[in-house]
């Protein structure tokens, strides 16, 4: 049995398992569809892969679930897509007073962080340092990095909302 048969066989044995996961975790039929035909089209992509799988099952369940994971992420506003937000923190063209205070309010955020997501959201932002990189001198798994920054990003957004840091 060729390998293209194989994932067609696979496919059929395991559409209603993915569909019935997909269903619970969406609410919505079509993009359940959606996300198992990109699995599947991942698997189509690098079939040799198939090779290295011990646990089918537990494979394609865990693959729906992260193509699910990025389908909402990309559908998903970012942090910084607040207009009003990004005014505010943008001054190269504000005048003094506007500077001045946008200054306060970075200071004033600033003294509130801890001093490793300070460190995280300075070499990210500021120095445009890669996760990867990041991590390696603050002592912490690229991820961790990711999830931290993300976090301290969502501060600095409630903070600018007037909300409590």
């Amino acid at each position: 049995m060729d390998t293209f048969q194989r994932i067609e066989d696979i496919y059929k044995e395991n559409y209603w398992y993915l569909k019935k996961i997909l269903i619970t975790l969406t609410k919505d039929e079509f993009i359940s569809e959606d996300i198992i035909q990109e699995v599947f089209s991942k698997l189509l992509k690098n079939p040799e892969q198939i090779k290295e799988i011990n646990y089918l099952k537990s494979w394609l369940g865990k693959s729906a679930k992260n193509a699910y994971i990025d389908y909402y992420r990309k559908k998903s506003p970012t942090l910084l897509e607040d207009d009003e937000i990004i005014s505010n923190l943008l001054i190269s063209n504000a005048d003094p007073e506007s500077i001045t205070q946008v200054n306060a309010s970075l200071v004033n955020i600033f003294e509130k962080l801890h001093h490793l997501d300070k460190t995280i959201l300075i070499a990210k932002e500021y120095y445009g340092f890669k996760y990867e990189e990041i991590s390696t001198f603050v002592s912490l798994s690229p991820n961790a990095v990711k999830t931290r920054l993300f976090r301290v990003r969502k501060r600095i957004i409630k903070s600018e909302k007037g909300e409590f840091l």
